[in-house]
């Protein structure tokens, strides 16, 4: 007697068609919970990239936000954005010290120069304190002029 071997099974789903009621509540909540970035990549790398990530289990949308994630935080010294304005607003009786923008900026700044997002606010800090020390021995306080313009 030969043993054949056996065929996949296959499941056999019965998928209910989306209403466009419901279609068009899952837009509204996603446009609303959710940011959409279009990205644009040379021919293939789609496939190099969705191989990639179901080769670790994971959604290609899903590997793509844990790759940019990671990227910030090793380029910005070892804090992620994200987790630097959450310590932010957690300090301050929770006013945060750095605006989501701010934050950004700086980041960017510290990048283009080379340093960690810390060395680069350190740097800022003392050259500003020092700017400041030098008007206010000139009689002129740096922060009222600033909230005057």
């Amino acid at each position: 007697m030969l043993l054949q071997p056996r065929s996949p099974i296959k499941k056999v789903v019965n998928i209910m068609p989306v209403s466009k009621a419901q279609q068009k509540a899952t837009n509204k909540y996603i446009a609303k919970a959710y940011d959409r970035v279009n990205l644009t990549l040379p021919k293939g790398q789609k496939d190099v990239i969705q191989a990639h990530a179901v080769a670790r289990g994971e959604s290609v949308n899903g590997f793509i936000g844990r790759a940019i994630t990671e990227a910030m935080k090793r380029d910005s010294g070892g804090t992620s954005v994200q987790a630097a304005v959450e310590a932010s607003e957690r300090t301050e009786g929770g006013g945060g010290i750095l605006t989501p923008v701010t934050l950004e900026t700086a980041t960017e700044a510290a990048q283009k120069t080379g340093e960690t997002l810390s060395a680069f606010l350190e740097r800022a800090v003392s050259t500003q304190a020092s700017r400041d020390a030098l008007s206010l021995n000139m009689g002129l306080n740096p922060a009222q002029s600033a909230k005057d313009e």
